[in-house]
């Protein structure tokens, strides 16, 4: 079994089950090259889904090599039954983050009264179905109009759906103590909100310079500096 997952959400028994990225790129490229013939991957729609990609048997190189470059860097990792070469968790950034999560989440429950200078962490997002409903049922309505288009085949059958993203303010990493004079100060563990909405807008990624994505954009992980 195999199953791609985005860094953030790999749980702490999964982390020795993590590929390296060089071979988990290897079996993501050839997957998306014959996924008409083989066993489904999870979590490779997903994946698609975050870099605005709808049609995965009709992808270029280009939105290839884009898709890949996220699973070359560690962004998204290739969790199997028994990983070929276990991710080098000291080697890689994503999963040295993903290691000092764990211990960070540790950290906060002793901690969690305590003030200090941090970043802000995604710890969940979710998609407000609700909210999203309307959008989806005007989306589908407009896409009659596309005579033999696929519903949900594109980034517009999604458009102006809406998602909330959690961010938690966390210790700062030992690697990152440089930050330390210059950061804001919140309670460890405080969390806070943002709606994002799915759009059509500027894109340096893709080639006609723009593309669907989420707005406004959120890092995994964001610096807040004093007096921001």
């Amino acid at each position: 079994m195999k199953d791609l997952v985005r860094w953030s959400k790999v749980k702490k028994e999964q982390l020795c089950r993590v590929e390296d990225p060089f071979f988990s790129t290897s079996i993501i490229r050839e997957y998306l090259k014959s996924m008409r013939y083989v066993q489904k991957i999870h979590g490779v729609s997903d994946l698609l889904r975050e870099c605005g990609l709808y049609d995965p048997l009709n992808l270029d190189s280009i939105q290839i090599d884009r898709v890949l470059s996220r699973v070359a860097s560690g962004e998204w990792m290739l969790i199997r039954n028994e990983a070929f070469k276990p991710i080098d968790l000291e080697g890689n950034w994503y999963a040295k983050m993903c290691s000092n999560r764990f211990d960070t989440d540790r950290l906060l429950n002793t901690i969690s009264t305590t003030m200090g200078p941090g970043k802000w962490k995604i710890v969940d997002i979710r998609v407000n179905k609700f909210a999203s409903s309307a959008a989806f049922v005007a989306n589908f309505l407009a896409s009659r109009g596309d005579e033999g288009r696929i519903f949900l085949s594109s980034g517009k059958d999604f458009a102006n759906t809406t998602r909330t993203v959690t961010q938690r303010w966390v210790p700062l990493g030992n690697e990152e103590r440089d930050f330390t004079s210059s950061s804001a100060i919140h309670r460890y563990g405080e969390e806070h909100k943002i709606t994002q909405i799915y759009v059509e807008a500027d894109d340096a990624w893709d080639i006609s310079g723009s593309s669907w994505h989420w707005r406004p954009v959120v890092a995994d992980e964001e610096y807040e500096f004093k007096g921001k």
